[in-house]
């Protein structure tokens, strides 16, 4: 158990620390607020970002990660899923699920004539989500062989 002594230097060297921080910092003239240490501006609140505004029954999924570029690209129940292979292995055919938006079950999607990848190269396959709607997409889940390599983002 700390000593008084102790204990009080201990709260003396935090508050000279922390003065010292508050005390670098300074308005600048427009009313922003500026770091004597950096001499830089500080972040300025522009408010919320907006919403991003998405087309029924279409969208695009993104998947990338050390040289593996996958984007989906979904219009109404069927697709196409592209692959850029750039992360120096080969990989095997390409698969895809999802988990529903509501209950969070397992939706098998199908990738027509799936086949591997070869390091350094590209390939398309065309996908059918069956009787899945885009809105029922909670998450996009790509396969290669049996590996899961992940969840995709929704960026269109």
């Amino acid at each position: 158990m700390p000593r008084p002594m102790e204990t009080t230097a201990r709260f003396a060297a935090l508050a000279v620390a922390a003065a010292l921080v508050l005390g670098a910092c300074t308005g600048g003239e427009d009313g922003s607020r500026t770091t004597g240490a950096t001499g830089g501006t500080g972040s300025q609140d522009t408010g919320p970002t907006p919403a991003q505004t998405l087309t029924p029954g279409v969208g695009t999924f993104t998947y990338e990660n050390a040289g593996l570029t996958v984007i989906v690209h979904v219009e109404g129940s069927t697709g196409t899923l592209e692959v850029d292979n750039l992360s120096g292995h080969d990989l095997d055919e390409p698969g895809l699920y999802v988990l529903d938006a509501v209950d969070g079950h397992e939706i098998s999607v199908d990738v027509s004539r799936s086949a591997p990848v070869a390091a350094g190269e590209t390939a398309s396959f065309d996908v059918s989500l069956g009787e899945v709607d885009i809105d029922q997409i909670g998450l996009l889940v790509l396969l290669f062989g049996r590996d899961n390599f992940g969840a995709f983002v929704r960026t269109g």
